[in-house]
């Protein structure tokens, strides 16, 4: 028997429907973390953590980005996403969980894209308390904006995902170590120091640019964290905002 009960739901938004599972203690509980999943990932991915969460009374949502990869369940086309589509979809998650009225403290989390996303779009709200990544992609802008023209003809493939120029047109040509910095609550990363995809100096770099951000380096351990890891993960970060 669970202390939790899960919920599924759908958010119109014009780039598509965002499909989501809110997992709700049955206890009450007024925090809320809502959880982004990386490039051709899906929100099943972090059930893991959201139940952990939620076992801790904390209410957790996952969803998938509209287009955000190819088990998606929204229903927003891969060739269409973007990190400004997902900027916007997760403007909307946070939309939705404020319409929750026994939530009063609202935290993000993000693993790869959804992190970079997530670090991104943080600073845009004052009622955000604070930041959970998990290996955040802050590689993007580094590893597309050398892109030629030639390799974004029509629809390509990119790690197993149908894209199109629109990705590449909304990769941010803005410092973003500096943009994820104008967030001034607590950031908590968590990191693989044989991250062969986000190498481990990006997330160094948020922290030298931020006062109050803290990196967790597990060693030996790449872009994607064994069941033992992430339940740590989930657990560090029920404590952080269980105080």
């Amino acid at each position: 028997m669970t202390n939790y009960q899960i919920d599924t739901s759908i958010i119109d938004t014009p780039r598509g429907n965002i499909h989501c599972t809110e997992y709700i203690p049955k206890n009450g509980g007024d925090s809320a973390v809502i959880l982004s999943h990386g490039f051709n990932s899906c929100a099943d991915d972090l059930a893991d953590v959201a139940k952990k969460l939620a076992e801790c009374g904390i209410y957790a949502v996952c969803y998938d980005f509209n287009g955000g990869g190819v088990c998606c369940k929204s229903t927003g086309k891969t060739t269409d996403m973007s990190i400004l589509t997902e900027q916007a979809d997760l403007r909307d998650m946070i939309s939705l969980v404020r319409s929750r009225t026994q939530i009063k403290n609202i935290y993000l989390y993000g693993e790869s894209q959804g992190g970079f996303v997530s670090a991104l779009t943080a600073p845009e709200f004052a009622d955000i308390e604070g930041l959970f990544l998990v290996y955040p992609a802050f590689v993007i802008p580094n590893d597309w904006l050398k892109k030629q023209e030639s390799e974004l003809q029509g629809e390509f493939d990119f790690m197993g995902v149908k894209l199109t120029k629109t990705y590449f047109d909304g990769v941010p040509r803005y410092d973003v170590i500096a943009k994820a910095a104008e967030f001034t609550r607590p950031i908590r990363i968590w990191h693989g120091a044989a991250d062969p995809v986000v190498a481990t100096e990006y997330s160094l770099k948020l922290v030298k640019a931020c006062n109050k951000c803290e990196l967790t380096v597990f060693s030996g351990l790449g872009h994607w964290f064994p069941p033992e890891y992430r339940e740590r993960v989930a657990y560090e970060i029920a404590a952080a905002i269980i105080k």
